[in-house]
């Protein structure tokens, strides 16, 4: 059998695992894991929370006539779901930089509800 050039498989596109490794990979997996799938449900239940409370804010702010806290809300569902898009991207910075943006847009619209 004929061996690929390097990072290449036999379709020709490019694989950053050696197969020769893969035993070793698939022995590290559940070792990085500690066996718990905690981390799995803390996600869960934030995106459901989180989700309940954006989408409760834009319906109190319906419900009350408030267009104002209606788009804060939008807004801040908006930021979100971005920071989610650069959360599965890889990049810290900009997930951590539209959370914050979702938060002071949430917040906005917590305040225009209440005052």
């Amino acid at each position: 059998m004929m061996r690929e050039s390097l990072g290449q498989d036999e379709y020709g596109s490019a694989s950053p695992f050696d197969p020769d490794d893969l035993p070793n990979l698939n022995a590290m997996g559940p070792a990085m894991g500690s066996g718990n799938d905690f981390e799995k449900y803390a996600v869960a239940v934030i995106i459901v929370f989180g989700a309940l409370i954006i989408g409760g804010l834009m319906a109190a702010s319906m419900t009350f006539g408030h267009r104002n806290g209606f788009l804060f809300a939008l807004g801040g569902a908006t930021a979100a779901w971005i920071s989610g898009n650069a959360l599965l991207l890889d990049r810290p910075r900009i997930y951590a930089l539209f959370v914050g943006i979702a938060a002071v847009l949430l917040i906005g619209s917590t305040l225009t509800l209440v005052i």
